[in-house]
């Protein structure tokens, strides 16, 4: 169930991606000579108008191929003959369509599960094995009201006021999740704790899903929009120190393929629940989005280079470079997919 749930998804993303590309194709006058879900060689095909729409047996992707865009294209319907700016947008429609996408992922699962809001509660909603926290019986949805005699409100106040007492033992205040009497842990605080885990080894948010009523379903498009800017912000960053580390000679070590989204799909699903499943493709397809407009051969940042070379100099790059440049990226591309997947599998092995 796990693999259906994760194909369909995968699917839905591609499939949405290039139907940005098709309809801005067609807005703007453009023949789509064929429109696919994954990637060659075809499985089946069949021909609507001027457009041949495709099955292909390498899931991992999809194409909307347009009459000229190699540049052997002639007529008005041609996308080698439209001005660079209906060129800019009929590239760009994948990666708006993405972000439309997630938008309305997030949206949908916080008007069902409730707009998170800012509380004045810091609660406890991941505790790391074997840590202080876990040795000294606190529990996830605990509720941390103060550190020694401090209040404490936000998880800054926390993280600041812990961060105190390195190598040295500290009592806290909890109250249970459902109002239970106040009662004090004492938690030894790591001076070197293991990376990604803290010095007490607990995972923390002042943040609550509220319910609103069906009246106020904008709520929960504004968090849609919020929650697509955090993750765009979030993914951005890791793109960009990514690729700077590959030029500093660091391999990034938690790039994951199509085997690594599997797994994450089904342990999320397992432990979490279908709408967290479909909020994670939510994050999937911004990520989708800002790495579809990296300068790279072969995706949408790529072709954009070439257009904004026609936009400064007046005139249209040599198509037989284009053509090279690009197919040597899809080939880079390809290669860098096929890596990515023998290190899941070697991974997954390893287990």
């Amino acid at each position: 169930m796990d693999l259906i749930i994760f194909i369909v998804a995968l699917s839905i993303l591609v499939l949405v991606h290039e139907l940005g590309h098709f309809f801005a194709a067609r807005k703007n006058g453009v023949r789509v000579e064929e429109f696919g879900l994954g990637l060659p060689p075809r499985i089946i095909g069949k021909k609507i108008g001027d457009t041949i729409y495709s099955i292909n047996w390498l899931p991992i992707g999809g194409f909307c191929k347009l009459y000229g865009e190699d540049g052997d294209g002639k007529g008005g319907n041609s996308f080698n003959h439209k001005k660079p700016w209906q060129k800019l947008i009929i590239v760009l429609g994948g990666v708006f369509m993405n972000l439309v996408l997630a938008i309305l992922i997030f949206s949908v699962v916080y008007t069902i599960l409730g707009v998170p809001t800012e509380t004045n509660k810091v609660k406890i909603i991941g505790i790391a094995k074997n840590s202080p926290a876990e040795k000294a019986g606190l529990k996830e949805e605990d509720i941390i009201v103060k550190v020694q005699d401090k209040e404490i409100k936000k998880p800054d106040e926390l993280t600041t006021e812990v961060g105190k007492y390195k190598g040295e033992n500290i009592k806290l205040e909890i109250v249970g999740a459902y109002g239970d009497t106040p009662v004090q842990k004492e938690v030894e605080v790591r001076a070197n704790p293991p990376e990604g885990e803290g010095a007490i080894g607990i995972a923390i948010s002042n943040t609550e899903m509220i319910k609103v009523p069906w009246y106020r379903f904008y709520e929960g498009i504004g968090a849609g929009f919020k929650e697509a800017y955090f993750w765009g912000k979030i993914i951005g960053n890791g793109v960009f120190k990514m690729i700077g580390g590959l030029f500093t000679g660091n391999v990034p070590k938690d790039v994951s393929g199509p085997i690594g989204m599997f797994e994450a799909t089904s342990a999320i699903n397992k432990n979490q629940g279908f709408l967290a499943v479909v909020h994670f493709f939510g994050i999937v397809s911004v990520n989708l989005a800002i790495v579809n407009v990296l300068p790279f051969p072969a995706l949408d940042g790529g072709r954009i280079i070439f257009v904004f070379y026609e936009m400064i100099f007046k005139k249209k790059a040599n198509q037989k470079l284009e053509m090279v440049v690009n197919n040597i990226g899809m080939i880079l591309l390809l290669s860098l997919i096929v890596l990515i997947t023998v290190g899941d599998i070697g991974r997954v092995l390893k287990k």
